[in-house]
């Protein structure tokens, strides 16, 4: 292989990699984002088991008793 020749495919290989980089660049924002979704979405299932789980108290009138 010439010198012209071994620049061209290390300039290829270069791009191929910027390429690939970018793919699972924007790859690893989609499933950031994704995982924000889960988050605020397991929070929510959170909230919903503890204010299940707190004994309810039962309201009464002033004067009523039980």
């Amino acid at each position: 292989m010439s010198l012209a020749d071994n620049f061209m495919s290390a300039a290829r290989q270069i791009l191929l990699a910027t390429e690939n980089i970018k793919r699972l660049d924007e790859k690893v924002s989609r499933l950031a984002d994704d995982v924000s979704s889960i988050d605020r979405r397991l929070i929510r299932i959170e909230t919903f088991v503890e204010v299940g789980q707190r004994p309810s108290r039962r309201r009464t009138l002033p004067g009523e008793t039980t």
